[in-house]
């Protein structure tokens, strides 16, 4: 894909040139640009190294750990008059080869060390110029992954990429099937045990160290030939840590594990952890508690204490110091001047200091508010003007049937605790209440509404007016549904949510009239019942006839 790129590249250039036919040799001279040399040394390159999109260095090569091998693509400047610059890349004998000057090995050594012998060996022909090294592209190669991993085999890689970047290469899915796999192959990877082979060697790659502390060793660079092997994690071999770090859990167990590295590979502890009584527990081979160590992880990260080894399966608690500075607030909704969220102390804070800031409006009803329970931060809060007259439905079960115009609110009010609060009292000073972090206030508005709701084909608010009877109101919310059951209405009142017959209360304002549906049953039904019947009566039957005839029986002798 690389060489396309390149040739693409080439052919614009000359196209651009074709394109410019008054551009003579000399004019380019004058401007200091040998276009023929300059396409020469692209035709050297593996990479379009004008790019700087190609490469996503994590940061700036190190010449003292780099490792230089065939493919590497370097630049060598002799600053003379005019200068001289040649790009030059590593042969697959692992030596650069120096127009004007010779070939140089460099393969397997640090790019460090061979800046140094490149310039020792331009030095002997240019003596009295500045010479200067420098790598502008790295190499790439194959390391072969095998394992625990979506598929096994070999990937291309480059000097600049590290262990993790070949197992991403292998977790790669080739087909839906791998894609639903993918996400669960990764969590039972072990991150801690991956085996880089290398020349006979064998190194423990350790990603989340890795990432815990950005040592190089532990996620090394890549060279030619690595053999990586990924494990499945063992559920048996773990380190859990829990309380106050950035990020609690269970982690894989490598011996020689020390308390202060898991605290690392958790992400450190929070601002809050009281690291002076953290708590490592070691349960015995029957899940008995075998052993609790109380540790001052505080002395530990300051060396002031020497650290602790782990064992398998010990878990850390680090508790996080408490405070009652805490964020505590209430929120006051509805008929008031001034609604929202007003910060609270933990505890003296009385509702006539609340209504003071709010400043109910002249068209509140102070008599029938109601304060809801932590409700500050759920979706009630949002919602609470259209869910009020149904709170009291709450201790009530509706059948499915019955709540087909107002389910969601009903699940969304079923865990609510609330009381209802006369307002006014407070206000002039006859009762006041103490309130709460996540206390809801709400304070409905004045109005002269019946509630009409279930079985009726306009479910909502009706205007009130006297002496109107409940077969009126329930006329204008549309009337009646198909399935009404008629016989069955009830008043709720709104003061006390004391359920009526409807016949045997006089409907006031704020009251609610609820219309249940009527049971519809499936022939299957009466024909079940009917059988029942039969079997029943038959039964009694041949019972009573069974006792006719021993009577008679008894009578004759």
């Amino acid at each position: 894909m690389r060489k396309f790129i390149f040739v693409i590249f080439l052919l614009n250039i000359n196209f651009l040139f074709s394109q410019i036919p008054e551009l003579k040799p000399e004019a380019t001279s004058k401007l200091g640009i040998k276009f023929d040399d300059l396409t020469k040394q692209f035709q050297t390159l593996q990479y379009p190294v004008l790019d700087p999109n190609i490469f996503s260095l994590e940061k700036p090569i190190d010449p003292e750990t780099y490792i230089v091998g065939p493919g590497d693509i370097l630049s060598v400047n002799i600053w003379t008059s005019p200068p001289l610059s040649f790009t030059i890349q590593v042969t697959l004998e692992g030596t650069v080869i120096i127009p004007t000057v010779g070939e140089v090995p460099v393969a397997g050594r640090t790019l460090s060390e061979a800046k140094k012998s490149i310039i020792q060996k331009v030095k002997s022909k240019y003596i009295a110029s500045e010479i200067t090294t420098t790598l502008i592209a790295p190499r790439s190669f194959n390391v072969t992954v095998t394992g625990y991993v979506l598929n096994e085999g070999k990937y291309k890689v480059r000097s600049i990429d590290r262990v993790s970047n070949a197992v991403i290469l292998a977790f790669m899915p080739v087909d839906s099937l791998q894609m639903l796999r993918r996400s669960t192959a990764i969590d039972s990877v072990n991150l801690r045990k991956i085996t880089l082979k290398r020349s006979g060697d064998q190194i423990n790659v350790d990603l989340r160290k890795y990432f815990a502390t950005g040592d190089d060793k532990y996620n090394p660079y890549l060279l030619e030939g690595d053999w990586i092997i990924v494990q499945r994690r063992d559920p048996n071999s773990f380190i859990a840590i829990y309380g106050a770090v950035n990020k609690p859990g269970v982690y894989e167990f490598v011996e020689g594990d020390k308390l202060s590295d898991i605290v690392k590979i958790a992400g450190g502890t929070i601002e809050s952890a009281d690291l002076e009584n953290v708590q490592i527990l070691r349960l015995d081979e029957e899940g008995k508690l075998r052993e609790k160590i109380n540790v001052n992880l505080k002395k530990i990260l300051n060396e002031e204490a020497p650290d602790v080894n782990l064992e398998v399966g010990d878990r850390i608690f680090i508790p996080e110091k408490r405070t009652l500075k805490q964020n505590y607030k209430v929120t006051i909704l509805g008929e008031v001047s001034n609604p929202g969220t007003y910060p609270i102390s933990r505890n003296g804070t009385r509702l006539s200091e609340i209504l003071n800031d709010a400043k109910p409006t002249r068209y509140s009803d102070l008599k029938n508010a109601i304060v809801i329970k932590e409700a500050v931060n759920s979706p009630v809060a949002e919602k609470v003007d259209s869910l009020f007259p149904l709170l009291f439905l709450k201790n009530f079960g509706f059948p499915g049937s019955d709540s087909i115009y107002f389910v969601y609110e009903v699940n969304a009010i079923k865990d609510l605790k609330f009381r209802s609060i006369d307002l006014s009292k407070v206000v002039s000073g006859e009762e006041d209440y103490e309130l709460q972090d996540g206390d809801l206030i709400y304070i409905p508005p004045k109005y002269d509404l019946v509630y009409v709701f279930g079985q009726v084909n306009n479910p909502g608010f009706v205007p009130y007016e006297e002496g109107k009877s409940y077969r009126d109101y329930i006329l204008k919310a549309g009337g009646f549904s198909q399935l009404a059951r008629k016989g069955d209405v009830k008043i709720i009142k709104r003061k006390t949510y004391i359920w009526y017959d409807a016949d045997k209360t006089k409907i006031e304002p704020g009251d609610f009239i609820f219309v249940p549906k009527k049971i519809v049953r499936e022939p299957i039904y009466y024909w079940n019942l009917a059988k029942d019947i039969i079997l029943t009566v038959g039964a009694i039957a041949s019972t009573v006839a069974t006792v006719i005839l021993i009577y008679n029986q008894i009578k004759t002798k």
